[in-house]
């Protein structure tokens, strides 16, 4: 399929098309959540209350220009693309004590000990999100290690971004919301996927009806 097909088909996703993706995202987020609850001990709630069709040049303004801390996983295999976990740092010291058992605001410094932990989390967040979605397509999909970077947020998705470019000028972010311990977190959880990925989610879960 040339790649300005590739943009017409994304941007002229319908509403039911969308709202089965949801439903599909929420799958793993559930995972994800479930995941990280038995890793920490606490309640943890992630879902994803809708997706949006955004073009690449708006995903940095989407999600937001300042520093933050990312928390970063290449997939391959059965789905391609780039998943990324951000966090405020307030946000990031504030689950730290969380996870330690602390009152949040304990932690005011954003050590290699904050660091490790954060990126434990990403990698249980993406790698539960990632196995859920391979279950779902029936296939493998393969991860990176992840990795971790402290940036402005247009330099942390620069490769993912020139990297789907190349074959579409439009891409799919989830909106995500996460409460841990009832606590509202203003975190991203993102997945930016090849187009033919997303193509091939949206087949399966409409029955090739697309």
């Amino acid at each position: 399929m040339e790649s300005e097909n590739y943009e017409e088909y994304i941007k002229n996703l319908d509403e039911f098309a969308k709202s089965a993706l949801v439903e599909t995202f929420n799958i793993g987020a559930s995972r994800a959540a479930d995941a990280l609850s038995e890793m920490t001990g606490l309640t943890v709630n992630i879902t994803v209350p809708e997706i949006e069709i955004t073009s690449i040049k708006s995903v940095p303004e989407k999600v937001g220009e300042d520093v933050k801390v990312a928390v970063y996983i290449q997939l391959s295999g059965g789905f391609e693309g780039h998943a990324f976990f951000f966090l405020d740092f307030e946000d990031a010291l504030r689950i730290f004590d969380l996870m330690m058992g602390q009152e949040p605001g304990t932690t005011t410094e954003f050590d290699d000990m904050v660091a490790s932990a954060v990126m434990e989390m990403g990698n249980i967040l993406i790698s539960a999100f990632a196995n859920a979605l391979s279950e779902f397509l029936g296939t493998e999909i393969n991860q990176t290690p992840p990795d971790i970077a402290i940036d402005f947020t247009p330099a942390i998705l620069d490769f993912a971004l020139a990297d789907v470019a190349q074959h579409c000028d439009y891409t799919m972010l989830l909106k995500t919301e996460m409460k841990i311990e009832g606590i509202e977190f203003k975190e991203h959880f993102t997945i930016i996927p090849h187009p033919a990925s997303m193509k091939k989610v949206v087949e399966t879960l409409l029955g090739g009806f697309v």
